[in-house]
């Protein structure tokens, strides 16, 4: 969990009984006189100004210091330069503060020796008195239910949006205020909202949990710059969910390079938002890469039920249209069925032969409203579709604007557990028909894609939860896992970053993954003897703390037998001495050649979201295919069984037109025992086992890397 020791909950920020700010003065351009301003405009608490300065601000008495004011104050915000600011703070905790909002910058967003400084004794003061701190570098909070409004904006530059179910989370400031702005222009209603900025003590986790327990929030609209606490964020998001939320999360920065090695296969096909998307798909959000369709989606979430099924019904009076959004909600995995023959039959009395009847129901332009209820009835009597995308341009002269209005809110009051878009479009009467609308819950779109991928969400976000897997039911031992220990802190003291080959084999074999069997020569008379004792063909591969790639540079001889060995050894270091002359070279690794189905088991350690379990298709394709399904580590039979299934090895493992095909249970084995290797050791930055080859009786590990570093989340 985060280390503070606060004595306040997120709460104090959204529902405190009493605001002071501090740094309000006369002067119009004063940021703390606009916040003070927005409070006293709604705030239904106690509102207190401390500037030292003045005896009064808009009428209210000025006091010297928050230790002066004569009340209690449980939130502070300080509109003060940052270098007064761990005064203020000081000030805060004496007088008992719950809670304080930084607004201003230079802390440690600078990237300066003096901004961290200053950042880090802002948060040892607040620590000191159990002061919870928001910010710095942030807005604020907002919160239309008690009237808390701690913007620096004025409302006549950033409009206030109607109270409405969605809350918003924003790492930057400037962001919130737009979308706020925007969503008042739209008329999105919105709840609460809240930006922290640099985060030094709130961040989204806390205010995600906050969220998630209140009572007029249906929808969690969350920007992202960076995360720090992702198995922390994963929970809260899930227990949102739980609580019967919508959490719609827009990550920024996706392109961003990371300072990850890519020494592995693993890190090449896993970037750290890959790592983000898989992490937001488990916790049940809805991640979107644009704020458009995350605001649709929104509006969606916020105002309809849950579908009881993938079915939808589109009714339009434009042949285009409702094509564009039958294409759009196929894509997105829905299902536009052809009209039963009843339905049909039905219908076809009511309509002349024109009018398309097979869903998309196509009424043609001259469609008039009381045939839209005709349809709409018709559909949902016969239970033919779980939810409506209604397309209504107003356009035509027999589509009545008002009775428009009439059919399709009647039908939503008539059917509420039935799903409903609109699309509409026409100058005033289009606009007149949205509003209209909109006023009575039924979210309405111009463009028939927007409307699809919106209703479309009311699929998506349903969290996954961990299997319950005790490493002690695999046998994994306490042994097994202090001889892992071992191994890595002996590669560690030598100042090796990567496990050698019969290294990371011995780490398989302890967790017991099966492994191809293997014995390490270091002579040509070594190998002949390993050759020998294993039997059969063998692969001989160098073990080198330098090397890479081992074909690369000749290292890897394959279908050697016994009395091939000592020839084969002698090949392999000259090969590496003329194109490699400056890697070490430890030894030859001798192993019993395998067969089967080729795949990749893997993981890393991700920054934020701590192990990572990876499955592919194995071989020198990897990377080019990127067909990879990842998982949190540890994972148990079930939730490896899926990430087998999710990529095409799965054709492959299964019999791919005749193929022999493979043990798939003992494969999911190997991948939950490698994620549980993953998440016992800290150490392992990067694995790859690659080849693991699988057939009918096994999954056999061949080749495996794994790259080191000490300690770290």
């Amino acid at each position: 969990m985060k280390d503070v020791a606060m004595n306040a909950g997120v709460d104090v920020f959204f529902e405190p009984r009493s605001v002071a700010v501090v740094g309000a003065s006369p002067r119009p351009d004063n940021m703390g006189r606009t916040i003070l301003e927005n409070l006293l405009a709604g705030f239904k608490g106690r509102v207190y100004v401390v500037n030292p300065r003045y005896a009064e601000v808009l009428g209210l008495p000025s006091y010297k210091s928050l230790r002066d004011v004569p009340d209690e104050v449980d939130l502070a915000v300080l509109a003060v330069s940052s270098r007064v600011t761990p005064e203020v703070i000081e000030d805060a905790g004496l007088k008992g503060v719950k809670g304080v909002v930084v607004f201003s910058g230079g802390f440690a967003e600078t990237g300066t020796e003096e901004g961290r400084r200053l950042q880090d004794e802002l948060v040892s003061r607040a620590r000191k008195y159990g002061v919870r701190l928001l910010g710095p570098n942030c807005i604020g909070v907002y919160n239309s239910a008690v009237g808390l409004d701690t913007f620096f904006l004025p409302r006549s530059k950033m409009r206030r949006p109607s109270p409405g179910p969605i809350a918003l989370v924003s790492q930057s400031g400037a962001l919130l205020a737009t979308l706020m702005d925007w969503a008042a222009s739209k008329g999105v209603g919105i709840s609460k909202a809240i930006n922290f900025g640099n985060k030094a003590d709130v961040d989204e986790v806390e205010s995600i949990e906050y969220l998630g327990k209140s009572d007029d929030v249906k929808v969690i609209v969350v920007y992202l710059e960076g995360v720090t606490r992702g198995r922390e964020l994963v929970d809260v998001i899930r227990g949102a969910v739980a609580h019967g939320k919508h959490v719609v999360v827009i990550k920024g920065g996706r392109f961003q390079t990371t300072a990850r090695a890519t020494l592995s296969h693993t890190a090449s096909v896993a970037g750290s938002y890959d790592v983000f998307r898989e992490a937001m798909r488990e916790a049940g959000a809805i991640l979107f890469e644009d704020l458009e369709t995350a605001f649709d989606a929104a509006k969606v979430l916020s105002t309809q039920p849950a579908p009881a099924g993938r079915r939808v019904a589109v009714i339009t009076n434009s042949g285009g249209h409702g094509v564009v959004a039958a294409d759009t909600l196929t894509a997105a995995g829905l299902e536009v069925p052809e009209t039963t023959s009843e339905l049909m039959k039905e219908l076809a009395i009511a309509f002349p032969e024109r009018v398309s009847l097979r869903n998309p129901f196509d009424l043609t332009g001259d469609a008039r409203p009381n045939q839209y209820q005709l349809v709409i009835d018709s559909v949902l009597r016969h239970g033919f579709a779980d939810s409506l995308l209604v397309i209504a341009l107003v356009q035509p002269p027999t589509m009545d604007p008002g009775e428009v209005v009439k059919v399709i809110s009647g039908a939503r009051a008539r059917r509420p557990d039935v799903p409903l878009v609109v699309v509409t479009i026409g100058a005033d009467a289009g606009v007149q028909v949205a509003r209209a609308l909109e006023e009575k819950g039924i979210p309405v779109f111009e463009l028939p894609d927007r409307a699809a991928r919106a209703l479309a969400s009311l699929h998506m976000g349903r969290p996954r939860w961990p299997e319950a897997v005790d490493r002690g039911a695999l046998g994994i031992t306490d042994a097994a896992v202090q001889g892992v220990r071992a191994i890595i802190r002996r590669a560690l003291d030598e100042g090796r970053s990567k496990l050698l080959e019969d290294e990371a084999l011995q780490v398989l074999r302890l967790y017991g993954v099966p492994v191809a069997d293997f014995c390490v020569a270091r002579s040509e008379a070594e190998a002949s003897s390993c050759a020998s004792s294993i039997g059969g063909p063998v692969v001989m591969k160098v073990i080198s703390p330098d090397i890479v790639h081992k074909a690369d540079v000749g290292g890897v001889l394959i279908g050697v037998s016994p009395n091939q060995a000592s020839d084969a050894f002698k090949r392999l270091i000259e090969n590496v001495r003329s194109r490699a002359p400056t890697a070490q070279v430890k030894g030859v690794l001798v192993q019993r050649q395998a067969s089967g189905v080729e795949v990749m088991v893997g993981g890393l350690r991700d920054p934020a979201f701590g192990p990572i379990v990876t499955f592919g298709l194995g071989g020198a394709l990897v990377e080019l295919i990127r067909d990879v399904s990842m998982r949190l580590a540890p994972v148990g039979p079930r939730e490896a069984s899926d990430m087998i299934r999710e990529t095409r090895a799965f054709a492959l493992l299964s019999g791919y037109r005749g193929g022999a095909g493979a043990n798939l249970a003992k494969v999911a084995e190997a991948v939950v025992r490698v994620s549980f290797l993953l998440a016992d050791h800290n150490e392992i930055k990067e694995l790859d086992i690659n080849p693991i080859l699988a057939n009918q009786e096994t999954a056999t590990a061949v080749d495996a890397r794994v790259l080191l570093g000490r300690g770290g989340g």
